[in-house]
């Protein structure tokens, strides 16, 4: 038999192994990534939410006031927070905390009032409406409606 034709030697060299190879070291690229991070959630400023131009309303049918449960969220002419109303208008009572708010609805809807109606003034901050509206959220079954301006 021919040396070479059945595995013997075939003069060919063989290939190194992965082992053998350089290893490409990441921990630099880790540690720079996490200080890029770090850098930007230190220098990053938070910007306050600006009121919301919210157009008139052009389209669309109201809702019934008589049985719905109304809230009403005034903007307070000072800057300070937003004050929110149990009721049409400051006409109503204005509640401390939002669980009240949340009791106020709940006893609206218990008497048959299954939409609840969220007024609130053009100055009013976006994020203050979105927390009435996510206590709202909790009571199932209730409907509710963001009231706008009419054209």
């Amino acid at each position: 038999m021919a040396k070479g034709s059945l595995g013997g030697d075939t003069g060919f060299k063989k290939k190194k192994s992965s082992k053998d190879e350089a290893e490409l070291d990441i921990t630099p690229m880790i540690d720079v990534t996490f200080l890029l991070l770090i850098f930007f959630m230190v220098t990053s400023t938070m910007d306050d939410q600006k009121p919301a131009n919210v157009p008139p309303a052009v389209h669309g049918v109201g809702a019934e006031t008589n049985s719905a449960t109304i809230v009403s969220i005034l903007a307070d002419p000072g800057g300070g927070p937003a004050r929110v109303i149990m009721g049409d208008g400051s006409a109503g009572e204005e509640a401390p905390n939002l669980e009240l708010v949340r009791r106020y609805v709940q006893a609206g809807f218990n008497d048959g009032k299954e939409l609840c109606i969220v007024k609130a003034e053009r100055d009013v901050k976006q994020g203050k409406v979105q927390e009435v509206l996510k206590i709202l959220a909790e009571i199932e079954g209730l409907r509710f409606a963001v009231g706008v301006q009419d054209q």
